[in-house]
């Protein structure tokens, strides 16, 4: 059975001018949670959920924290990483 977890994503520490927007950090997001056993989709949230991202996934194929420790280590390609936390409400 799969849940949606919903992240916020701060991305001030890498580009602070950015507020989720960049296409590159977007692609690689999705590219990497998308091909990993038990996440079935990933996506942004709409204009009144801006720079959250939800993903639906499996909870006992991949756990929240292993989605958490992942995107810490996202993106790939700055010096700085994503500041995920786990949006609980």
């Amino acid at each position: 059975m799969y849940s949606r977890t919903a992240f916020d994503l701060d991305c001030t520490p890498i580009i602070p001018e950015c507020g989720f927007n960049c296409p590159k950090c977007i692609r690689e997001i999705e590219s990497t949670l998308v091909g990993m056993e038990g996440v079935s989709r990933v996506y942004r949230g709409s204009e009144e959920d801006e720079g959250k991202l939800f993903v639906e996934h499996d909870p006992g194929v991949v756990k929240v924290e292993r989605l958490v420790e992942i995107l810490k280590g996202l993106p790939s390609f700055y010096d700085g990483f994503f500041v995920p936390t786990v949006i609980t409400s």
